[in-house]
């Protein structure tokens, strides 16, 4: 790989741990577009490659949070069960049901559905981030919850997102959650989820016919990984004492619809 291409992957995944680390997301949402506009040839090898990052980035985040007691690990271990299932089928969807096309516009419908959502919810600014509704945190809504999870694990396995879109809704507005807790729980939940779809990537890999061979693209992971993770500790860090909420996610909108507009110039 050319290393000027080299370099500007760096830089961008690292502004994206940076960044993302902050949202309870994996950074999967713009880690995969980086990767295909930079030399990966396909989904199915730069969705592996995105997971790992994903797991690098919320493991910072994790750290970071954990710190300032913004992980509910209690809530976390009841709602993980259902992202897990929904990760493996998401794998399986991206690997045996989507072309690359098919990939790439149904990747551009999610960025742009929740960028939409996400606009609407920051335009209205309708409901206080900063204290938790202890009323939500009843026994149906954790097991309503629960099954939502499904969605995030689809998003994760399916597209190399940590699945942090659906996971922070759920725990800020189904479960009453104050946004940093529901960023940092966020987090931990992506840890398994995203392990568990990349797991499934790699049995898929094993059972072809030639065995297990590592895509070439693979080398990226051990060298572009730590960039990741340092990159989300020194963001999270950094966020937890400077950043204003509403801030962080004007700018994770813009970002996700500059995603979405690569996609579409891709498709046409």
């Amino acid at each position: 790989m050319d290393a000027g291409v080299f370099a500007l992957q760096a830089v961008l995944i690292f502004a994206v741990a940076f960044i993302y680390s902050n949202l309870g997301l994996g950074g999967g949402l713009l880690f995969v577009p980086i990767l295909l506009s930079t030399g990966v040839a396909s989904s199915d090898v730069a969705v592996p490659v995105s997971l790992t990052f994903t797991i690098a980035t919320a493991s910072s985040s994790v750290i970071n949070h954990h710190r300032h007691g913004l992980v509910d690990y209690r809530l976390g271990s009841l709602l993980v069960a259902g992202a897990l299932a929904g990760a493996l089928l998401g794998t399986s969807f991206t690997l045996f049901v989507l072309d690359e096309r098919g990939f790439k516009a149904f990747f551009t419908t999610v960025l742009l559905a929740f960028g939409v959502y996400m606009l609407h919810d920051w335009v209205r600014n309708a409901r206080s981030v900063d204290a938790d509704d202890p009323s939500k945190l009843s026994r149906p809504r954790v097991a309503g919850t629960a099954a939502a999870t499904t969605g995030s694990g689809f998003l994760s396995g399916s597209m190399g997102i940590g699945g942090g879109l659906v996971n922070v809704p759920l725990l800020v507005y189904g479960l009453g959650r104050r946004t940093r807790l529901a960023i940092g729980t966020s987090s931990l939940l992506i840890i398994p989820t995203a392990a568990v779809g990349l797991g499934a990537y790699l049995v898929e890999l094993a059972a072809r016919p030639a065995g297990f061979v590592a895509p070439p693209e693979f080398f990226l992971i051990p060298i572009l990984m730590p960039i990741v993770f340092v990159g989300a500790y020194v963001g999270s860090r950094w966020g937890l004492r400077r950043l204003k909420t509403r801030s962080v996610a004007l700018l994770f909108i813009l970002v996700l619809f500059v995603a979405a507009a690569k996609l579409v110039l891709d498709l046409l």
